[in-house]
């Protein structure tokens, strides 16, 4: 999903006067078709083709895309590395044991100092990594007893800098703290020296250790705090469903020797003094034009029709998804394939991961929404639920009624264009009834 503070090009916002449901338009790099404003019908089945759909109430729905449970896995597969590089650590310290009956700490302090250098940042750097994606990309939400949408936008911050802070001043406190780590480790090496001497030498670079975290720490502890002060804010635009612009672009992206096809579903609001540019836009990659209708009609649906009339939230990264296909696994694999099944889930610690997501998608990503979207999100009275265009409902049956004759709405042109010739057509026949009575 774009971020929604991105202003998509000319071709991927609300267009001319003349754009309407059904109509075609030819663009640099391929073609649009629009779905909306006036959300109508194309009377394609709704699915959930690319896990769109991230939470559902009665009131409104959340589209938030994203695979979180691969980037959980990923992190945790550093604490799995860590764990493995330790027990080989053991495993060698018990081997010099039984040779030579005195344990040695060498093995120790060059695997846990490794692990420390590497194992460890990464995978907490990776961690964090996740969860900074999740919070800077919140969920498009609608409302369906207001009949509206939120789409979520960056405002822009103002330009800062963290005092004596670049790149190399990043990599310098990274390398001197590291070595301070594998300084910690590096008297129980030494051979022949006297164990007041190694522990001499282990205080002094502990206590350098602990003086490095503490100035380190007090210094990203403040500098991160006025840098969020100075980052963009995250603001709601709340617009008319009915006036949502909406579309499926198809591009050819042409290489040195590869041409790819992408195509997009958008939802975009329109900036008020410039229809040609977006105030607000979110796109999701449907890999095919009927892909992208199916993922529009689970929208269309549940803003239409209510929550019944689109599937629910894919739970392939739920807990208890996850422990039902193992089960099921079980039954189906004989045992040397459910056991490396078992290793692989093990290794990439599978379990904790679903339970890292389910976290992030039911409290994490919520967490950094702002209070005004919450106050709007409450449940209305039933008497105060927003009221469907009447002319939309109007629409929207006449197009059923056409797709069940075998009308195809990819096919069918510009709604007006299609409703003219039904008319014209209608007329003919009334006159040709009156010509033969």
């Amino acid at each position: 999903m774009t971020k929604a503070n991105e202003s998509p090009s000319p071709t991927q916002t609300s267009p001319e006067p003349d754009w309407e449901v059904g109509a075609r338009r030819t663009t640099k790099d391929g073609r649009l078709l629009a779905l909306s404003p006036e959300p109508a019908t194309t009377g394609e089945r709704a699915v959930d083709v690319n896990a769109w759909m991230r939470r559902k109430t009665e009131g409104w729905l959340d589209l938030q895309h994203g695979n979180l449970l691969f980037g959980a896995e990923f992190a945790l597969m550093f604490l799995s590395l860590f764990i493995l590089m330790m027990l080989f650590a053991t495993a060698i310290t018990v081997d010099a044991y039984l040779q030579d009956g005195q344990i040695t700490w060498i093995p120790y302090s060059v695997v846990g100092g490794m692990n420390m250098l590497i194992t460890v940042p990464w995978g907490l750097y990776m961690h964090f990594l996740g969860n900074k994606a999740v919070k800077e990309t919140p969920p498009v939400r609608l409302n369906r007893q207001r009949r509206e949408v939120a789409m979520p936008r960056w405002a822009e911050g103002k330009e800062f800098k963290l005092p004596f802070w670049n790149d190399s001043a990043a990599g310098i406190a990274y390398i001197t703290y590291i070595g301070t780590i594998a300084a910690v480790f590096m008297p129980f090496t030494l051979e022949g020296e006297s164990p007041e001497y190694i522990q001499l030498l282990v205080t002094i670079f502990a206590t350098a250790l602990v003086v490095e975290t503490f100035i380190i720490g007090t210094y990203l502890y403040f500098a991160l705090r006025l840098k969020k002060k100075h980052d963009p804010k995250l603001v709601y635009e709340i617009y008319p469903w009915e006036k949502l612009v909406a579309y499926i672009e198809t591009k050819q992206n042409i290489g040195p020797s590869l041409m790819a096809t992408h195509t997009v579903l958008t939802l975009a609001i329109p900036k008020p003094d410039d229809p040609e540019s977006a105030l607000a836009a979110a796109s999701i990659n449907v890999g095919h034009e009927t892909a992208g209708l199916a993922q529009w009609e689970c929208i269309r649906q549940f803003m239409e029709s209510g929550p019944e009339a689109c599937p629910d939230p894919k739970e392939d990264e739920t807990l208890a998804h996850y422990k039902a296909k193992c089960r099921q696994a079980r039954k189906e694999m004989t045992l040397l394939p459910w056991m490396g099944k078992k290793v692989g889930d093990w290794f990439f610690q599978r379990y904790l991961a679903h339970i890292i997501t389910e976290r992030r998608i039911k409290t994490l990503a919520l967490k950094s929404l702002p209070e005004e979207l919450k106050t709007w999100s409450e449940p209305l009275p039933k008497e105060q639920w927003a009221k469907p265009f009447e002319a939309l409902q109007s629409l929207n049956q006449q197009l059923t009624r056409a797709y069940e004759r075998g009308l195809k709405f990819t096919q069918m042109g510009p709604v007006s264009e299609w409703q003219a010739g039904r008319e014209k057509k209608q007329q003919q026949k009334r006159g040709k009834g009156r010509f033969r009575a």
